[in-house]
């Protein structure tokens, strides 16, 4: 494929360890309930608008607004298409990129700051730098170059006050430790057994520390495959059935029961509201 790219010809596009570029088409209203951002995540909407409900807070993203979620939070989610259709640009920043600027800038993040809100407005110096990253979509840039243009658009955030939904935890909950190493490969064949060894703990252990929080493991799995599902069956023209089996499930009908729970939606019916691709669709990742 030729470049420059644009988000209508790659979809989906991953730099290991830095961020995600994702591209959301529709041609009719789409609601989802309760849709999970495991890591901080910004969209801007370039046609139509998004309705989205957070922790009691209402908000409309539009072109004019940038939707900012902050790691672990849940919305439920209405894409409200224009008269040409509903378009978003997403983009999914990695937690050690995160976390190394908020390192970095922990003076400018520190002190009493107000919770945050689903939708900041787009302001002259935010537009610039969202576009600076947006520049890179699909390039063969350095990882080291797209990173510092991160940190800028996360800076100019800050300097704009957004600063709650930049700071990270001051330490990792177990449950976090183990959605980061589900996320990495959502379909693999986990076990809870495995995962607590990989976590140096006993499996009795993770159970009881997870409970604590309030999680189990296979919700925990199961909300990663379904959120790895969602973002497949907007982005590519895989086939559902071949989706359910890349997310880990190995009964269609089971994966479309789940999915359908989880969302408020069925698999099929999701998919049916998406814009035709033009062309083939397709996921790009850059090597490190």
């Amino acid at each position: 494929m030729a470049f420059p790219l644009t988000p209508a010809d790659l979809p989906a596009w991953h730099m290991p360890d830095v961020a995600s570029w994702l591209g959301f088409r529709a041609a009719r209203t789409q609601q989802m309930r309760a849709v999970e951002f495991p890591r901080l995540t910004l969209v801007q909407v370039v046609q139509g608008s998004k309705r989205v409900s957070l922790g009691g807070h209402r908000a409309l993203a539009c072109p004019h607004t940038l939707l900012l979620a902050p790691p672990g939070s849940r919305m439920d989610v209405e894409n409200l298409p224009s008269a040409s259709g509903f378009r978003s640009e997403c983009l999914v920043l990695a937690p050690a990129l995160v976390e190394g600027f908020a390192h970095r800038h922990a003076a400018l993040l520190d002190g009493p700051t107000s919770p945050p809100t689903p939708c900041v407005p787009l302001s002259p110096a935010l537009q610039q730098a969202w576009r600076h990253c947006l520049a890179c979509w699909g390039q063969p840039v350095d990882p080291r170059v797209f990173s510092h243009r991160l940190e800028e658009l996360l800076l100019v955030l800050a300097l704009d006050g957004h600063r709650a939904a930049l700071r990270p935890p001051a330490a990792l909950t177990v449950s976090e430790q183990v959605r980061r190493l589900l996320l990495n490969q959502p379909g693999a064949p986990w076990l809870a057994d495995a995962v607590a060894l990989r976590l140096h703990r006993s499996p009795a252990t993770l159970r009881r520390q997870l409970a604590r929080e309030g999680q189990a493991f296979n919700q925990l799995l199961r909300d990663c495959r379904l959120g790895q599902a969602l973002m497949l069956l907007q982005t590519t023209a895989q086939p559902i059935a071949q989706i359910a089996g890349v997310c880990g499930y190995t009964c269609p009908s089971r994966f479309a029961l789940a999915f359908r729970q989880r969302y408020g939606v069925s698999p099929s019916s999701l998919r049916a509201t998406l814009l035709p691709a033009r062309g083939d669709r397709h996921v790009k990742t850059q090597e490190a």
